[in-house]
Order: C-alpha cells, then structure tokens, then sequence
C-alpha cells in the first residue's frame, strides 16, 4: 500500500509538476498557515464562480476545478502539502511570483468588471534555514519549471537553436542546483521545521525517510516522460541522456524508467512484427519486407533514440527479431525466384546485418548472403559466357551449352525458367541476350547444384572455344584481344571475369557507374573513352589499407588515385587525356575473401569529351613507367584527397604545404604514409558551432587526440605530422571539419613498405 507522501510524490511527477503545483496555482506562499489558505480561498473561489475576473499573480490557463483541488491539497492532507511545498518557492517575496522564468506572460485572466485582488499572506513562523539555502532551493525552482515550460510549450527543440541553448542551460542548472540542495542536511532540518510548523500526527521522521529515498526519482521523471512522448529522434535523445545524467538517481534505475516509457514503442513493433511473420508464412515475403521498412524501422529509430540497443538489451533483442525475420523475407524469396530476388533479397540481408545483434544470427545472415552471392556469381558466369559466344557470333555453341546447364539443373531438381527463357531469348534474338526476370512460381534453387555447375560449364566453354582455335583466359588487367565490337563485361564481381583491358566506349552515355557490362565499338572508330586498367584496391604495404570496407570516401579516393596513377604510367604529363574510375560498393569488400574482390575499373577519355581518334589511343602495349600522381592532403572534402594508405614520395612540410603532393603506392620508395582524416566536428557540429570556433589550442588538441589514437602500436622512431583547421573553417560549416594525420621516420629517410 502506498502512503500519502508518495501518493504525492507520484501525483506530482511529470512534466506538468509545477504548473499543477497548488500554491503555484493558488499564488499563496509555500509558509502560509491554514488560517491564510482559508481566508484566501474564500476571497477568491467565490468571485471565480461568479465568472469575475481574479488575479492569481500568473499566466497559467486554470479552470476553477483547478483552484478547488489545490486549495483541498493544501488544506486536506499535510503530506501532500509538504510536497507541493518542496516544489515551489520557499522565500516570500517569491511568492507569487507564478511566472518563473522573469517577468509575468500575461494577468491571469485578463482584466475586466468586477476584478478582485487576491495578494498573499506573510510567513506564519519564521524558518531558522540559512538564507542561502532558500535561495539556492529557489534557483533550482525557478530552473526546474522554466526548462519544463519551454518542454511543455514546444516541440521540436533541437531544430530551434537559440531555445535549445536556453533550455539546455537551464537544464544544466536545474541539475546542478537540486543536486547541491539536496546533498545539504540543512536542506533535511527545514523539513523537520516545516513538520513541526504544520503539527500534524500524520507527519513524522518517516516522512523524511521517504523524501530522502524518492526525491531524486521524482525530479528525473520528467524528463523520462518527456524523452518518450519527444517528436523527433534528437529531441528523445537529447532528453534521455538529460535523464541518465540526473544527480542522485543511478543511471540504471532511469535505464529500467526509460524501459517502461518505451513500452508503447515496443509494443507498436511487436505488432509489426507480427503481422510481417503472417505476411511470410503466407508467402508474401514483399508483403512483410514492407511492414518492417514502413513501419518496424521507423518503430526500432525511436528506440534507440530513447533506448539505445547498446545499453538495453530488451532493444538489442527487438533489433535482432526484426534482423531475423528481413533475413527470413531473403531467404525465401530467394528459394522461390532464384536470381530474380537478388535486388530486393540482397537489400534485406544488408539490413538485417546491420541489425543483427546475437552473433549466432549474425553468421546466420552472413552464410544466407554470401550463398546468395555464389547464386548470382554462377549466374552472372554463365550469363557471361552465353554473351560472349553470341558476340562472337557462336549462337550454337551458346545454345549447347544452355541445354548442358538446363540438363544438370533437372537431374539435381532444381528449377530450369531461368535457362529456357535464355534459350527462347537466343531463338528471338540471335544477335542479342537479355536475361528476363524469373516468374514467382519457380522451385528452391539448390544453391551447391549451382556452384558445381559453375566449375562444369566454365570447362566445357573453354573447351568449346579451344576446338575453335581462340584463347579465353584472362587476368586481372585483362587478357587476349578485346571485343572489337559488342558488349565488353568491365565490372565483374572477380577481376579476372572482365573482359580484356583496351575496350572502346562509343558514347560517354553507356558508361554507367557500376553496370557490369558496357556497349563497345571499334576502336578505329571515334569513341568517347578506352578501358585502360583494371586495378585492386587493396594491398599488404600498408595496416591501413585491408579489405575492411573504409568508407564511401576513401573508396573514392582510392579509386581516383590508383586509376590516374594507371593513367600516367601510360601517358605521363598528357594533359589532354583524364580518366574516369568505378567505385565498388561495401558488398565488394570481404575482409575474409580474397582481396582481389576490391577494384576498380579506370576509363580514359579526352577533358573535352570529344571524341577519341585511333590518333589518341592509349597506348597499353607500351612498357608502363611508374610515376606518382599529384594530389592534395588537405581539400575541401576528405575524398578529394589522397587515400589512406597511400604515401607522400619526397619530404614536404606537410602543414604548409597540402597541395599537389607527389603521392605514391607503399610499395615504392616513399618518405611518409597518410594514415587517416579523423572528423573534429561533423557537419551538425560544425553548424551548432558555427559562432564559437574553439580556438587552435583546442582544435590542435582533438586533431592530436584522433591522430595518435590511430598510430598506437608502431615504433618509438616515427614523427607524426598533424595538419588541423584554421578558423576559417568554421565561416562556412557545411562539411565536417578534420584532420590530416601522417607519419614519417625521425631520420627522415625514405623507405619501402609498411610502417614499423
């Protein structure tokens, strides 16, 4: 059974705890003796049911309901009272004072006819507390409730800069001012003072002990309340983190409060849940793959906002049912239509990686994903080779080899659309193949069948052409002659499936980013571009260039640096001729896979885009001549610069100079290694500190912080070279702000290779 003080307690919780405070309400003074509370209820509550026109000394929108129940809460239980009393002004020239944040919003009722004044009474007693203490109780007060009001009267904080700068500072000081009060035991002896003031036999030490024990839960809930009913997901987070930094309240106990204000959240999700479980259990696996984006994405976004999956295992098990049922949604799409789900299938798993929290799912994930891949790989191979046979005009040989496939698909009793419909596809169209999608009713692909498969009809073409006196291997540069005219496969999930380097592009139109294949004509024609180079990613002279995905970034600046270097090898100092380069995608990177899965392919083309000549050809047959490729350390954008990983040939003072560098492979002679652009303040950051740059003693700071952090473990001989931002970084806070961190040896001397 709950007694009345935390009865009170929970009726005053929220974030409305001092707008329904009763002498708030009743603009009385928290030491006023019940002769004053009468006299003031009779003056007032008579004239309000007359519809007059009373000044209660504030702005709050009260009704007279409102008024009757704080007069019966002052006058009807002490314990009650004794609450309302901690939670409003202590002093009586604060009395009152019912707009707490400084001068009155509005009189309480406007002004009119029949108007009465309602002032308050003095102190019955005189509190023996130091002056300061009620002084210091009524800073956090006025703190407390002015935050809550801002709270209350708006949302969306975080989107207005100047009131969330004011509400966070009073926030802040709210936090600060009841933490101090409430470790005061002065704080403790104006409770007994206002117990023996009050005289009541309801009031005891055990009301003390039981402040003492709920107070600071108390002044927290608000904020709990308000992080979950919150509009946008910085607003919940901001608040939470409020609540989890509240003095006196163990950051555990406001995880479980924040739980509990998350019910609605968990609840809405597992509805979701399960209607897309009966969605797939009736084989509408789109169906369901839709209720978890539409409406399980944006439901698990608001918890972790509020509970953050890190700190709250009911949240990490929520993420990891939704991550268990998009890899169910893949699996069986998959099963039924073969390739024809790779787009959306291959979708689903990425999600439900990124969402999979138990490291059993995770494999789980990972084994369903990369058969998917092997699916598409065998598929994609043979689709390759049927291309190629028809471009060489061999409609037959592709034929045979359809029906050799499509014979050792019926005997493992997987499903043979896909072939037939290439077949038909070379019956309509002789010169041409274009696979189609694969209708719903196809069986179960067995996936291992495939891969078997992809060995048997990979040495039954290569004997194919071997009868007819052609060659067909390749290498990760390319092989043998390119198409002269067709279709040129230039974006293979392997290197060494890609068509030979040389191939022509007629129309800077056909090059796509990414299609795994591109037109290709004559390249005694005029065309637009040349496939010069197809070039990995990745290395073993650097630790910090390795088939973990780096980031769209450096994968662009990879990519950029490896292709112009391609190009300069074979045209150094031609002005006239730029190359364009693939960037592949984070499915490309497997750091448990080979690492030639990480290229990119490099297409040269003139920088007027006019066309190419025979006259301007590249020139692939002549011995390349390594050179380094000029690039800046410091651009605007951290993908305009050179990659990590890579490094700076000669030494340079590298916070001065940071642009055209001469920048070469580890693996070549070299003075120094780039070895990261750690982010100081993103963009967000960078805006809300738009008017406050730090100061170079502070910016130097964090850019050293971040560049040590990444050169832990290498050797004592090395100098590490920072380059951080000027103040003029901050004029234009569009980009992230960062640091440039490299590493050289103390002697300066040029090596090869890894760093030490």
């Amino acid at each position: 059974m709950i007694d009345e003080t935390t009865a009170g307690l929970l009726e005053a919780a929220g974030p409305q705890m001092y707008r329904r405070n009763s002498f708030r309400i009743t603009g009385l003074p928290t030491s006023a003796d019940r002769r004053t509370v009468r006299q003031r209820q009779q003056r007032i509550t008579p004239a309000l049911e007359l519809g007059a026109d009373v000044d209660l000394g504030h702005s709050l929108p009260v009704r007279l309901d409102d008024i009757r129940g704080a007069f019966d809460r002052i006058l009807g239980d002490p314990r009650r009272r004794l609450v309302d009393e901690l939670f409003w002004l202590w002093d009586d020239e604060g009395a009152g004072a019912g707009d707490v944040g400084g001068a009155r919003t509005g009189a309480g009722a406007g002004a009119g006819a029949g108007r009465t004044s309602a002032g308050a009474s003095g102190s019955a007693r005189t509190c023996p507390c130091p002056k300061t203490l009620h002084h210091d109780h009524d800073a956090a007060v006025r703190a407390h409730s002015a935050a809550l009001d801002l709270e209350v009267e708006n949302t969306g904080l975080s989107g207005d800069r100047q009131r969330l700068d004011e509400v966070t500072q009073l926030w802040s000081n709210a936090a600060r001012l009841w933490g101090q009060v409430l470790r005061r035991a002065v704080f403790w002896d104006h409770v007994r003072h206002r117990i023996a003031v009050l005289d009541d036999r309801q009031l005891d030490e055990s009301v003390i002990d039981t402040l003492r024990d709920t107070l600071p839960t108390t002044l927290v809930k608000p904020l709990i309340e308000l992080a979950a009913a919150a509009s946008t997901p910085a607003d919940r987070a901001r608040l939470a983190l409020r609540a989890r930094d509240w003095p006196l309240v163990p950051s555990n106990l406001v995880d479980d409060q924040l739980e509990e204000a998350a019910a609605p959240h968990y609840e809405s999700l597992r509805a979701t849940a399960k209607r897309a479980s009966s969605q797939l259990d009736g084989g509408n696996w789109d169906g369901a793959a839709a209720e978890v984006y539409d409406h399980a994405l944006p439901a698990l976004a608001k918890l972790e906002a509020l509970v953050p999956y890190a700190r709250h295992r009911r949240t990490a098990s929520a993420r990891n049912d939704v991550a268990v049922l998009l890899n169910n949604c893949a699996t069986a799409a998959s099963d039924a239509l073969g390739p024809a789900a790779n787009l959306n299938a291959s979708k689903w798993f990425r999600t439900a990686a990124e969402l999979a929290t138990d490291p059993a799912t995770q494999q789980t994930i990972k084994t369903n994903r990369d058969g998917l891949s092997e699916m598409m790989a065998t598929f994609t191979q043979i689709k390759t080779q049927v291309d190629q046979l028809v471009a060489a005009g061999r409609i037959h040989l592709a034929r045979t080899l359809l029906l050799q496939v499509k014979s050792q698909l019926a005997q493992a009793g997987g499903p043979t659309g896909e072939i037939d419909r290439m077949l038909a596809d070379l019956r309509v169209r002789p010169a041409t193949y274009t696979p189609r999608r694969v209708g719903g009713g196809a069986r179960a692909l067995a996936w291992a069948v495939l891969l078997l498969l992809g060995i048997l009809f990979a040495g039954f073409v290569s004997g194919l052409f071997g009868d007819d006196g052609d060659s067909g291997s390749g290498s990760g540069s390319g092989s043998g002659a390119p198409p002269a005219s067709g279709v040129a496969v230039v974006s293979a999930a392997e290197i060494t499936d890609n068509s030979p380097v040389g191939s022509c592009i007629g129309q800077e139109s056909d090059w796509k980013l990414g299609e795994r294949e591109v037109p290709v004509v004559s390249c005694d024609d005029p065309h637009w571009g040349e496939v010069v180079a197809y070039v990995p990613l990745v290395d073993t002279e650097s630790r910090y260039l390795t088939a973990k995905y780096p980031g769209i970034e450096q994968v662009v600046a990879l990519s950029r640096f490896r292709c112009e270097r391609a190009l300069a090898e074979f045209r150094p100092d031609d002005t006239r001729v730029m190359v364009k380069y693939s960037t592949p995608g984070e499915d490309a990177w497997d750091p448990s896979g080979p690492t030639l899965d990480e290229y990119t392919t490099c297409v040269a083309h003139r920088i007027d885009n006019e066309y190419m000549t025979a006259a301007d050809r590249v020139s692939l047959d002549s011995p390349a001549v390594p050179t380094s490729v000029r690039m800046p350390t410091f651009a605007a954008n951290i993908e305009f610069n050179a990659p990590v990983g890579s490094c700076v040939e000669s030494k340079t003072d590298l916070a001065t100079t940071t642009a055209d560098l001469p920048i070469v492979p580890c693996g070549e002679a070299h003075w120094a290694e780039i070895v990261g652009y750690p982010v100081l303040y993103d963009e967000g950051d960078a805006l809300a500190e738009a008017d406050k740059w730090p100061g170079d003693k502070v910016v130097y700071a964090k850019a050293r912080a971040a560049c040590e952090d990444r050169t832990k473990g290498l050797s004592d001989d090395l100098r590490l070279h920072i380059t951080y931002p000027a103040k003029d970084w901050w004029t234009s806070p569009d980009r992230p702000i960062y640091a440039m961190c490299a590493v050289s040896y103390l002697a300066d001397n040029t090596f090869t290779g890894a760093l030490r």
